[in-house]
């Protein structure tokens, strides 16, 4: 039985992050609504073209992802079906924070490919360590490719200014974490990371593969970021993109909502923003960025998460 104290102790907790997030909230959105309709007037006339070039990139994605799966399973995957699993926990995870939702899918579907509990929780986070590495991987590849893009960021007066608020939000956030979670968990977790990766001792080369796909699936979001962006008029570098939409990513990975709901897109508008991008358009790409990212595939993300669970594929045999 749960002793009072330790009861009123999380409680509390959960009260100050609740509180905290509201009062971040206010800060954030509440000065914006002035340019909110300035940004949907933007987004009433896109350019077609690159509106469809940027659905297809959503949906190659998947495909992506359903291949750093196939390389690291243990037992033999069907691709189609892991495609479909990508989908359904995709709507999953809308519905969880964190992505906790789509890697709670990913490891039911990988127990009932026969895996081991070990193997799926394995495959689960070492996919998920890959797809960090890949992401650095490829910012750092693009930075040796574009060496300008590093001064143009420092040299920038806006910069501070335009993403202050969402700093806040990450620094904020990432203090809450680390006292909800605290350092034990964190050095634990990376201790069996190291022993996850070491089961792949005797397939070396499924983990570089892996890893290729994963940089791949980032640059699927980064290019579909950069046809959002040329659909609203805004030509920008793919460096600068991409150090904008890693920008997005950070945040929205300390903001404890569905899919990073709300930091994601106010970490895409203040990067668009420090590069002389104005509010509304910068807000508009953001926003129609999630709309064809996060929004749009929810419909097939639900019919593919009903097949899943017609097949049982979530259910362990």
């Amino acid at each position: 039985m749960k002793s009072p104290s330790s009861t009123g102790l999380k409680i509390n907790k959960k009260q100050l992050l609740l509180a905290l997030l509201l009062v971040i909230g206010l800060y954030v959105i509440v000065p914006q609504f002035g340019e909110f309709k300035s940004s949907w007037h933007l987004l009433s006339k896109p350019q077609p073209v690159w509106v469809l070039l940027a659905v297809l990139l959503t949906m190659l994605t998947y495909f992506a992802g359903a291949m750093t799966y196939v390389l690291l399973a243990f037992k033999r995957l069907r691709y189609v079906q892991v495609v479909l699993v990508q989908l359904a926990a995709m709507f999953v995870n809308r519905l969880l924070p964190s992505g906790i939702g789509a890697l709670g899918a990913n490891y039911l579907y990988l127990r009932h490919a026969k895996h081991t509990s070990t193997q799926a929780g394995s495959m689960v986070a070492i996919n998920n360590l890959l797809g960090v590495l890949g992401h650095g991987l490829l910012v750092a590849l693009t930075l040796l490719l574009y060496s300008g893009v590093t001064s143009l960021a420092i040299s920038n007066n806006d910069f501070v200014g335009s993403v202050a608020k969402v700093l806040i939000v990450v620094g904020v956030l990432a203090v809450i974490m680390l006292v909800i979670f605290g350092r034990k968990k964190f050095v634990s977790t990376l201790a069996d990371l190291r022993k996850q990766l070491l089961t792949y001792r005797r397939r070396p080369w499924r983990l570089p593969a892996a890893l290729l796909s994963s940089v791949v699936l980032t640059l699927f979001n980064v290019l579909c970021l950069v046809s959002c962006a040329l659909a609203l008029g805004v030509h920008l570098p793919f460096a600068v993109i991409l150090l904008i939409f890693s920008f997005g990513v950070g945040a929205g990975a300390v903001t404890p909502t569905p899919g990073g709901l709300g930091g994601f897109e106010a970490g895409l508008a203040a990067g668009f923003v420090a590069y002389h991008v104005a509010s509304p358009t910068a807000l508009a790409v953001a926003l129609l960025y999630r709309l064809i990212s996060y929004w749009m595939p929810l419909v097939i993300g639900a019919l593919a998460f009903i097949v899943c669970q017609q097949k049982q594929l979530f259910l362990t045999k």
